[in-house]
């Protein structure tokens, strides 16, 4: 019986794009404090042939290697805000479930379209928003009580639309929290963990996720994961917001395109004669 085309990856040709990907993912995702999965899905859709949904599942379980070594280097450089990352993470994989259940229900066309607008509303709010300066901002009850309810929809929003989960936490503990960009990416990160880890499980069951290719890009990001959190250490605040910036916007530009009609891309030339 023929394989589908998302079985490409047992091929052995396949290997060197999958590690191309992965070093690509690692890289992102210390930098800038993202799961990765905005540069492994779309490459794995356009290099690979893989299926949107599988895609998206495979670089979920990939995300787990590459932000567990993002989070043990930006911890040994004190980028982490754990406190934080705690808050914000574990009720994300509530959302997650919320947002995954949701997806099966609905046509997400509308809701892809207002999360690309969302998207670029935070790219200019993180261009016009003063970089905080100096330490994490002590941990309290009602900074606490603003965290949980924005991992919630994080989660959920991760959920519906196939992103990770770090594009709205960073700014969501940069913007709201008043987190430094470094400690806010650091954070993230440990934040995506959970997520990634009930995500892979829930998409595994699906038999959407290509563990074969998820270890490869896995092992490869390790590699440049640990590059990135030490270019991010030494990088000006203002600098990482400002590629952070440019990040959420191109994510909106992707998504909105993404959600598109297919039509408008397959329709036929008019006849020159």
């Amino acid at each position: 019986m023929a394989r589908d085309a998302n079985s490409s990856v047992e091929r052995t040709a396949d290997w060197p794009r999958l590690v191309l990907v992965g070093l690509l993912a690692g890289l992102f995702a210390t930098l800038f404090g993202v799961g990765g999965g905005i540069v492994m899905v779309p490459l794995l859709v356009l290099l690979l042939g893989f299926e949107a949904k599988v895609a998206t599942a495979t670089s979920l379980a990939a995300i787990i290697a590459t932000a567990t070594v993002g989070v043990i280097t930006h911890g040994a450089l004190g980028n982490v805000a754990w406190g934080y990352a705690v808050l914000i993470g574990i009720p994300a994989v509530a959302g997650l479930m919320g947002g995954l259940w949701i997806k099966e229900r609905l046509s997400s066309r509308v809701l892809t379209l207002a999360f690309a607008g969302l998207l670029a509303a935070v790219a200019i709010w993180l261009l016009v928003e003063p970089v905080a300066q100096g330490g994490a901002p002590s941990l309290t009850v009602g900074r606490a009580a603003i965290v949980m309810p924005i991992g919630v929809l994080a989660g959920m929003l991760a959920g519906l639309f196939g992103v990770g989960g770090g594009i709205l936490f960073v700014p969501a503990l940069a913007l709201v929290i008043g987190l430094p960009q470094l400690s806010a990416e650091g954070a993230s990160l440990l934040a995506i963990i959970p997520v990634a880890l009930v995500g892979s499980w829930r998409q595994h069951r699906a038999g959407t996720v290509r563990w074969k290719a998820a270890a490869i890009m896995g092992v490869a990001s390790v590699v440049t994961a640990v590059t990135g959190a030490f270019v991010a250490d030494v990088t000006p605040p203002e600098v990482l917001r400002l590629l952070f910036a440019v990040l959420v916007a191109a994510t909106g530009v992707q998504l909105a395109l993404r959600s598109l009609p297919r039509r408008l891309a397959q329709t036929p030339p008019k006849s020159m004669t």
